[in-house]
């Protein structure tokens, strides 16, 4: 039988602890938030849980594989994971499914925007704080990418950027600022005026909808004028 590798001690997992508020055994909290995930009636959540379930299961080092990956989904979402950070966000304590989700949706939309000076400058972080090797962790980012574009359409997965958005603001980023993709710069100006009068009267909900057509129609133009 297999042993599995303890999870080491180091300022990364502790960050991780402070961020989720776990005050128990981390690996305890890793399993019952990863079925919180699994179960959950929203498909991108749920499938934000097995493939988080199948990277620890798959790459023989247990509980070290969430660690490691949502630690790489938090420096892409501007988090540092030191203690002034981690506490200063309070998001997780609110909605750790949320949180985890945006970790996820960072790696897949941010991950290939990085240079591979700052993708090397995560890597050494994590490979000095896990001791497991650069190319491990290349391997379990790729497995995350590639198992969420077999599991979910383009519109679910779309739904991460709600997540990442939400998440980002917390650490000073936006979502364009992670995904370094024009179109993303548009998209919490569309969103927040989709949104922002949920309740209004139908006059204003019509004005609200011209607007959202004209970000719309600004944001085509631009882009034909940059192809």
């Amino acid at each position: 039988m297999t042993s599995i590798p303890f999870v080491p001690s180091n300022p990364i997992v502790q960050a991780i602890k402070v961020l989720y508020g776990v005050t128990s055994d981390i690996n305890s909290f890793i399993d019952e938030h990863l079925d919180k995930l699994k179960n959950h009636a929203n498909e991108t959540i749920s499938a934000t849980g097995r493939v988080l379930e199948s990277a620890k299961a798959g790459f023989g080092i247990g509980y070290i594989t969430p660690l490691v990956l949502t630690a790489t989904g938090q420096f892409l979402l501007g988090n540092t994971l030191s203690a002034v950070s981690t506490v200063a966000s309070g998001l997780a304590f609110t909605n750790p499914l949320a949180m985890t989700c945006a970790a996820v949706g960072a790696i897949y939309y941010g991950w290939q925007a990085l240079t591979e000076d700052e993708k090397n400058a995560i890597l050494d972080r994590l490979t000095k704080a896990f001791e497991v090797g650069a190319e491990l962790i290349k391997s379990m980012i790729s497995f995350v990418i590639s198992s969420l574009g077999s599991m979910l359409s383009k519109e679910k997965i779309a739904e991460f950027k709600n997540f990442i958005a939400t998440a980002a603001e917390n650490f000073g980023k936006t979502l364009a600022d992670i995904t370094r993709d024009i179109k993303d710069k548009f998209f919490q100006v569309v969103n927040w005026v989709g949104d922002v009068f949920t309740e209004a009267t139908t006059s204003v909900k019509e004005g609200a909808e011209r607007t959202k057509d004209s970000v719309k129609e600004t944001f085509e133009k631009m882009t034909k004028k940059s192809e």
